[in-house]
């Protein structure tokens, strides 16, 4: 049981470290400030199994006046990684951050984080939900 339990540590730990998810676009940042807005800040994938990556788009629209560029984007966990356009995107134009969401490793109720660095006049955050399966790690809440 002792082994076990250290395997599972050395499993999350190895998943939530892999990549200490930070994503740079190569864009120049600019100092102009836009406002964006996106159509959901969150999404719940429900019940998964463990070892299911699973992909989510998140949209948003540039409602400011200036062009909006990312310059990072930061998540909390190595599982999750993110793909965004490098280019701008202008004002009343849409774009979209997709999340890939790997479970390898993971057991129970999850909650992830992703942070957007970009020249908004706020910080904006998404986040991400599961509960993952995992027939190998059973651990009762």
């Amino acid at each position: 049981m002792r082994n076990i339990l250290i395997t599972f540590s050395f499993l999350l730990l190895f998943a939530c470290g892999q990549k200490a998810g930070k994503e740079t676009s190569n864009t120049d940042f600019t100092s102009e400030k836009t406002s964006i807005k996106f159509n959901e800040k969150m999404h719940d994938f429900g019940q998964l199994k463990a070892g299911e990556i699973v992909l989510y788009t998140f949209e948003f629209t540039n409602t400011g006046n200036a062009d909006f560029k990312i310059e990072n984007i930061h998540t909390d966990c190595g599982c999750v990684s993110t793909n965004f356009s490098k280019t701008p995107v202008k004002p009343g134009e849409t774009g979209v951050i997709e999340v890939e969401f790997d479970t390898s490793g993971l057991v129970g109720k999850e909650y992830k984080s992703i942070e957007i660095d970009g020249n908004s006049t706020e910080l904006k955050h998404l986040a991400i939900f599961a509960e993952v399966k995992n027939e190998i790690l059973d651990i009762k809440y």
